[in-house]
């Protein structure tokens, strides 16, 4: 069959179809067609409804506030959504509610088993929306806690880069848990989510170590520094002199009266160190 041939036998089977489309299949399932048309009006207007209301109530708790230009906003715009992490989640809800009513017209007309299909997406989105919910919230946690220990680290340590060394374990440690509790709400295996845990604080322990090695020396040098030295004491080490003036787990500053010399820790536990009379703290 060549295609012009083809071709003509679909046109006259379209045009048979449209002589019947009328009396053999809108007029008996008129009703049947006035139903979904109305079902599908509702669907709209509950769907842009329900996607107002969900926002509404995430702004008023305080969500658009914590999540605006934060990396929840950042992450949706590199993929390419240009909404807001409320407007998804108003989004998703919305989308909810139009798979719910469709799924309800398969079944009118009598399409089940694509309605199980659909049944079974509309199953997994509020699963979706509460894995979002909690990556989103969990973060913001993870954050707070990890800028709390940055500053008690920086506070009882009395070193910054310390301190946030510190807050950065307890944040990305927070963010992994809330990340692998979110994969196991969207309902994947406990098994895999526990490896994946495992990898995680491996990775974690590694950057740990990594991060700790050159400051391990300095920190056992500054407890030694403390043993020897007092803040006040006059000392002359490697060519430079003056008062210890603060001492902190990983330096220690040197007055020398015009300008302040600080000083890593070993370099007082390596070398020989002069250390004069003492005189009142400033």
């Amino acid at each position: 069959m060549d295609f012009n041939s083809l071709w003509q036998s679909i046109v006259t089977w379209l045009g048979q179809f449209s002589s019947r489309l009328l009396p053999d299949y809108i007029i008996p399932n008129l009703w049947l067609i006035f139903e979904v048309v109305l079902i599908l009006i509702v669907a709209y207007i509950i769907g842009r409804v329900g996607k107002t209301v969900t926002k509404r109530i995430l702004s008023i708790v305080g969500l658009k506030r914590l999540t605006a230009k934060s990396w929840a906003d950042n992450v949706l715009k590199v993929a390419g959504y240009r909404g807001s992490i409320v407007e998804l989640i108003g989004d998703l809800v919305k989308w909810l509610i139009y798979i719910l009513f469709f799924t309800f017209i398969l079944q009118m007309v009598g399409l089940s088993g694509v309605a199980d299909i659909f049944s079974q997406i509309a199953n997994f989105v509020p699963r979706f929306i509460g894995a979002i919910l909690l990556i989103v919230v969990g973060f913001i946690i993870a954050d707070f806690f990890g800028k709390v220990s940055e500053e008690a680290g920086g506070k009882f340590m009395e070193d910054l880069h310390l301190g946030r060394f510190v807050g950065g374990v307890i944040r990305y440690t927070v963010g992994m848990v809330v990340l692998v509790m979110s994969l196991a709400l969207l309902g994947l295996d406990i098994v895999a989510l526990a490896i994946l845990l495992s990898a995680l604080l491996v990775i974690l322990i590694v950057i740990t170590i990594v991060g700790i090695k050159d400051m391990l020396p300095e920190i056992t040098a500054g407890i030694q520094v403390r043993e020897m030295l007092k803040v006040g004491d006059r000392v002359k080490v490697a060519g430079y002199g003056g008062v210890v003036e603060e001492m902190k787990p990983l330096v220690t500053k040197l007055s020398t009266g015009k300008s302040v010399v600080i000083m890593p820790n070993s370099m007082l536990t390596e070398n020989p160190v002069e250390k004069k009379n003492k005189i009142s703290a400033r």
